[in-house]
């Protein structure tokens, strides 16, 4: 009887192991769509087989076994890293485009065409007082024209900085997800495939905001590292980061926009630590791209190259001329000239001017009746050391600078369709891995049944060979 009894006992554990692992089956397709979820294995230990000692063996089932690879994780945060950042690039970009119309049929570029033009109609008829009036008037437009165009630039700045704003406060709040993560396992609570599921999303939603770099410990927990550097989790303690914007250096130019850093839990600045990710794609527009464009406090930005060279020599060649009425021509234009970065955005036409004090005559000699109105219709393309941009004539470079931009736009997006197959690929052999198949489940559902059925059979048996006895007694 008693070693009926002991296979009857050895039966009722198989029966509870197969059981256990049929729970280990259902919460895999349970949670097959849970992000960040890992497939668990079920576990079958043998036991030990001695007659003589009394050991029938059997099956017994242990704790369910994950298939998470670590190695694998960190090549899909790698990759959404990269993600992050080409997509905000490709994003912020795609904004600033329209600034600059390559049709030359809006801003700054159609309003340069058509003021140029005007002096062109000027040079033909320089007594004509529609023609004068109409310099006046293009003239006006590209005034309006620079400065709508700063505004708008100022306008994308701002949209950034709360941005960047936005996207360190995700990154604040997934930390502190992280931090309670820690917590957890420090208080000596289980780490189950739902806990481990939310903490590896959290780190890969942390990825796609920032570069970070995330360390498991041998106690359990995880510290998180920004840039591989920069503290954000260690064990029970979050290192909160900041955006601030200031200078760095003396400032050259004064009343100019400050460039965004971002700073650690001590306030110091670790914007150079900040390499992929959101955050960082949003920082190379903010401190990269506007201020080659709108300036800073160091370099006065192309807007206003191109602003300050048009309205500066049109002033100078029109100053250099007669009136009809035989004085030096005023000056065309207007702007602030305490600042390289406010010339664009306070460029306007003279008050004072008007069209019979336009200089169209160059008294030479020899004396020309419309040699100004010639000079400044050809200013656009001059490439005479007074007339250029580094080098360049002012249509060159300003049409160079539409040329960079849309450059830097079809880079970012190129690069953003070439990282989001990268994340799909790592994705892919992650899920080769750790993923849940439910064709695979299903098998083994189908397998663990068997068993199941093939130990109840067992119990039947055993059953009737003891109503069996039973009755011999």
């Amino acid at each position: 009887m008693g070693s009926l009894f002991g296979n009857l006992n050895a039966s009722a554990n198989a029966l509870a192991a197969f059981q256990r692992s049929l729970s280990v089956a259902q919460n895999n397709v349970s949670n097959a769509s849970t992000a960040g979820y890992a497939k668990q294995l079920p576990t079958l230990n043998a036991l030990p087989f001695d007659l003589q000692s009394g050991l029938l063996g059997g099956v017994q089932s242990g704790a369910p076994q994950s298939t998470r690879d670590e190695f694998l994780e960190q090549g899909v945060r790698y990759q959404t890293g990269l993600l992050g950042n080409y997509q905000a690039q490709a994003q912020s970009l795609s904004g600033l485009e329209p600034i600059f119309d390559v049709t030359g049929q809006t801003g700054i570029l159609a309003s340069l065409n058509s003021l140029f033009q005007s002096f062109s109609n000027w040079s033909t008829n320089p007594d004509s007082a529609a023609a004068r009036q109409d310099v006046l008037t293009k003239a006006q437009d590209l005034g309006a024209s620079f400065q709508q165009t700063m505004s708008v630039l100022s306008s994308a700045t701002d949209s950034l900085d709360n941005k960047i704003g936005s996207t360190v406060d995700q990154i604040n709040s997934l930390a502190a997800q992280v931090q309670a993560y820690n917590v957890r396992q420090a208080q000596g609570a289980a780490t189950d495939s739902g806990l481990d599921a939310h903490l590896h999303d959290t780190l890969e939603q942390l990825s796609s905001l920032a570069g970070i770099t995330a360390r498991f410990e041998d106690d359990g927990s995880v510290t998180l590292l920004l840039g591989g550097q920069t503290p954000l989790v260690i064990g029970q303690h979050q290192y909160s980061i900041s955006a601030a914007n200031f200078d760095t250096g003396v400032p050259v130019n004064p009343n100019a926009r400050p460039t965004a850093h971002i700073l650690d839990a001590n306030g110091q600045d670790v914007t150079a630590n900040v390499s992929s990710g959101t955050l960082a794609g949003l920082l190379t527009v903010r401190d990269s791209v506007l201020p080659g464009l709108q300036g800073d406090s160091q370099q006065a930005g192309a807007i206003n190259l191109i602003a300050k060279k048009v309205a500066d020599r049109v002033n100078q060649l029109l100053a250099s001329g007669l009136t009809p009425g035989g004085q030096p021509g005023p000056a065309l234009f207007n702007y602030n000239g305490s600042s390289a970065v406010m010339t664009a955005r306070s460029l306007s036409i003279n008050p004072s001017i008007t069209t019979d004090t336009l200089a169209a005559l160059d008294p030479g000699p020899p004396q020309v009746a419309n040699g100004i109105a010639l000079a400044l219709s050809g200013l656009g393309q001059s490439k005479a050391g007074t007339d250029t941009i580094n080098g360049q004539s002012i249509q060159d470079f300003l049409n160079g600078q539409t040329q960079i931009l849309g450059q830097q736009s079809a880079t970012a997006s190129a690069d953003q369709n070439v990282a989001q197959q990268a994340v799909a690929q790592a994705q892919a052999l992650r899920a080769q891995v750790s993923g849940v198949s439910l064709d695979e489940e299903a098998i083994r559902v189908m397998e663990l049944q068997r068993g199941y059925q093939s130990m109840s059979k067992m119990i039947s048996v055993i059953n009737g060979l003891a109503d069996t006895l039973m009755q011999m007694v």
